[in-house]
């Protein structure tokens, strides 16, 4: 017989072990590059260069520099980038580095919240590992930017820690419910859903004295519930923040992939019961893994079908098998109760978002898939009694346990090296979901510069699966550029200039793209006139943005008109794009009209910003003389 209970109580330390193999199974995430978000968000942003700024970041959209209308307000994460680009500029290894700190923090959260409800050494334990090695959080660790997700439950984990020291220690109760309430507001800033968390923390604490409220009445409901105004607090300096930076409380303009948005709350409804298999698919799985979903690769009309029935029964199951467990399975009661409260922010069913789905979003929910894990394992194994377990009931139990820990960080640690660069990431996209045209698009975007014609039979077949499909129109018509076909370019960037949707609103870093492009065309042409109506209008919809204007510099170039070109260059650095193709531009421009010195000087500065940057480093080798240092 094996009393599992007092080998767990003499072991004061065990989450150390799932911090341990937390920190081990993504360790591989170390050599990864910047990946699909992260180029956007980290590589061509602005306004994470220069700490001064930070202060503008609580003014501003998460996505403002390249596009208006999502209301992602995430100031808190994109400070965290800005302090990284500070120590580490654009080299890598120190975002992954402080993602994976993160996740480790958040698995110690998972133990400690748990041992602080009592729940027994030994469930706290499989909890915390079930957590740190599932193959869902992959996205949110792996990708620097799924870091919104680590921050806002490393936040939440102290506002949580701090309401329980409020309730243990009356005397500085008010202290420990401020410093929870300043937590919620980081967590707040961080990401936006984690604005559900005290209704969790709240479901926590009913169930913790379920006994006393069922006898008392309301008035014990009323004294546990009071205490949560303080919660409300936060709700003022963060909306406040919000209407400053207008951001709104709901996405606008165009939510493209997404149908939900013209569906009404009903429809919604039934349509998600489709998707909600997915989760629970994503959740139970963990494979295989996708870094997009929308209407290409998910059923988002609300038709009923098999798909529906089943995942309103798992649903309504779950919702019922909850309050059955109220009275002597109240953890398993919380658990299901934290999956829906979570989620429901991002379920699209209260209000439509960009994208229906998305793995990084399962990051907190899947605290509850842990913790409903480890129950069961616990009571396979009759390590829930004080009383000796019979040896083989603990050995099922901890061979299933092994199997589970083993298959999850196998799949993690697989999953991790996909994130490495778009090109990998993309190629096991094509693998799982041929059908969609995002992966084709995007690996044709990988080989524009090295294999044109890979690159356009790629772009072709994104095509081939959806005629409309704005990014591999847009892609196909840069490759037309590069490769001389003006005619073709000025054709396509034509069609998609008049079929610009009118909801789309400055600023739209993609939209502005395009007519940079098309004024390219319009310039080669001899269209003056027009190529210079535009320049205007991408610089409206791209002010920020790299890419349109290093563009618009180059079509100045075209219409002989360097001095505007170096102008629109030199704005675009005051502004803070500062870039390597920014500064090589500008280096290309100063050497136009007869400036090496100056020239040099921006190639150099290319090179700081990306030594890989080929490009520069041949104008450079042009400019000094062999025998140069």
């Amino acid at each position: 017989m094996v009393n599992i209970q007092k080998f767990a109580a003499r072991w004061h330390w065990p989450w150390l072990l799932a911090v341990g193999l937390a920190g081990l199974v993504y360790a591989n995430t170390l050599g990864n590059g910047f990946t699909y978000d992260d180029t956007p968000i980290i590589v061509n942003n602005p306004t994470i260069r220069s700490l001064a700024d930070v202060p503008r970041l609580f003014l501003t959209g998460y996505w403002e520099h390249r596009q208006s209308g999502g209301n992602n307000y995430r100031p808190l994460l994109a400070t965290t980038l800005a302090v990284d680009y500070a120590l580490w500029r654009l080299h890598p290894v120190g975002y992954h580095l402080t993602n994976l700190l993160l996740h480790a923090a958040n698995t110690a959260w998972v133990w400690w919240l748990l041992r602080c409800y009592r729940a027994a050494p030994w469930l706290a334990l499989l909890a915390a590992l079930v957590f740190a090695v599932h193959p869902v959080h992959t996205e949110a660790v792996a990708n620097v930017v799924g870091r919104a997700e680590l921050l806002g439950m490393c936040f939440g984990g102290l506002m949580w820690w701090s309401w329980v020291q409020a309730r243990r220690n009356a005397e500085h109760a008010g202290r420990w419910r401020a410093l929870a309430a300043a937590a919620y507001l980081v967590a707040m800033l961080s990401k936006e859903n984690m604005v559900v968390l005290p209704a969790a923390l709240w479901l926590a604490e009913v169930l913790r004295v379920r006994r006393h409220l069922w006898r008392v009445g309301w008035s014990a409901w009323w004294t546990t519930t009071r205490p949560f105004f303080w919660l409300a607090i936060p709700w003022l300096p963060y909306a406040g923040l919000r209407l400053v930076s207008q951001q709104g409380f709901q996405p606008t303009g165009v939510l493209s992939g997404n149908p939900l948005y013209a569906q009404t709350f009903w429809e919604r409804l039934v349509t998600m019961a489709g998707v909600s298999l997915e989760w629970y698919r994503l959740v139970f799985l963990g494979f295989p893994l996708k870094p997009w979903y929308d209407a290409h690769n998910l059923a988002l009309t609300p038709v009923w079908s098999w798909r529906t029935g089943l995942g309103g029964l798992v649903t309504l199951g779950l919702v019922v098998g909850a309050v059955a467990a109220v009275r002597r399975f109240p953890l398993l009661t919380f658990a299901v109760g934290f999956w829906f409260i979570t989620l429901a922010l991002v379920s699209n069913i209260i209000a439509p978002l960009w994208t229906p789905l998305g793995e990084r979003w399962l990051y907190v929910p899947s605290v509850a898939y842990a913790i409903a894990v480890a129950w069961v394992l616990v009571r396979l194994g009759g390590m829930n009694s004080q009383q000796p377990a019979a040896a083989w009931r603990v050995g099922v139990s901890v061979g299933t346990a092994l199997v589970l820990f083993i298959g999850y960080a196998y799949g993690t640690s697989r999953r991790n090296l996909d994130w490495q660069s778009d090109w990998r990431l993309f190629t096991r996209f094509l693998e799982t979901d041929p059908q969609h045209p995002l992966p084709y698009t995007s690996l044709a975007h990988a080989w524009q510069t090295t294999d044109p014609a890979q690159a356009r039979a790629y772009y072709e077949q994104a095509l081939a699966r959806v005629p409309n499909f704005f990014p591999a129109l847009l892609g196909l018509a840069q490759l037309d550029l590069r490769e001389g076909r003006i005619e073709a370019a000025h054709a396509r960037l034509g069609q998609m200039v008049a079929a610009k949707p009118p909801e789309v609103v400055p600023t739209d870093a993609d939209r502005g793209l395009v007519h940079a492009l098309y004024a390219r065309t319009l310039a080669l042409q001899g269209d003056t006139a027009h190529a210079l109506e535009q320049i205007a209008e991408a610089r409206r919809y791209g002010l920020r943005d790299a890419p349109t204007l290093t563009s618009c510099a180059i079509t100045y170039v075209t219409l002989g008109q360097p001095a505007e070109a170096e102008s629109l260059l030199r704005e675009a650095l005051d502004l803070g794009v500062d870039t390597p193709t920014i500064r090589f531009n500008l280096g290309a421009v100063l050497l136009r009209q007869g400036r090496p010195d100056e020239a040099e000087r921006h190639f150099a500065a290319a090179l700081r910003l990306d030594p890989s940057f080929a490009p520069a480093r041949l104008a450079l080798d042009r400019l000094r003389p062999a025998d140069t240092p």
